[in-house]
């Protein structure tokens, strides 16, 4: 009984401790240019839907599979980002964090700003996912939590 007690105990250790798939940057640590770049792009982002414009961002460096999965739904994710959240009234820098998995090689960061916006009280929180090398641009997400259990953006709510 004392062996399925142990065992079962380290089980779930190793489980709740494979969850964790970001560490957290300290602040003194978080680069003000992928934070200027994640912020611009959510500025561009949302400027471009107003303005129901729906070309390429030529002052931002898209990851192609990123870009695979963007633009063909580009004009529907503004559409309903608009009617649904309204303008961005403010955002501000919340949290940095990097992807564990992807320390070693390439590194990404997940860059969270806290947003309000003009429609909607209850989404929170707008996140970047960011390449270290040339700031290459992952992913973004609109949110009510931290998106910290998946690397990849999910499809709803996307900005």
């Amino acid at each position: 009984m004392k062996k399925i007690i142990l065992l079962a105990a380290i089980s779930s250790s190793l489980f709740a401790l494979s969850q964790k798939n970001y560490t957290k940057i300290s602040s003194s640590k978080v680069s003000a240019e992928r934070v200027n770049v994640s912020k611009n792009f959510i500025n561009a982002y949302y400027k471009k839907c107003e303005n129901k414009d729906y070309s390429g961002f030529s002052n931002f460096i898209l990851d192609k599979r990123f870009e695979r999965r963007f633009y063909p739904e580009f004009q529907e994710n503004c559409e309903e980002s608009i009617r649904e959240y309204g303008k961005i009234i403010s955002q501000k820098f919340n949290s940095a964090y990097i992807y564990d998995y992807t320390k070693k090689t390439d590194p990404v960061e997940l860059i969270i700003f806290e947003g309000n916006f003009e429609n909607s009280k209850d989404v929170q929180f707008i996140s970047v996912w960011i390449y270290r090398d040339q700031n290459v641009i992952y992913g973004i997400l609109i949110s009510k939590e931290k998106p910290l259990g998946k690397f990849k953006p999910k499809k709803e709510p996307t900005l």
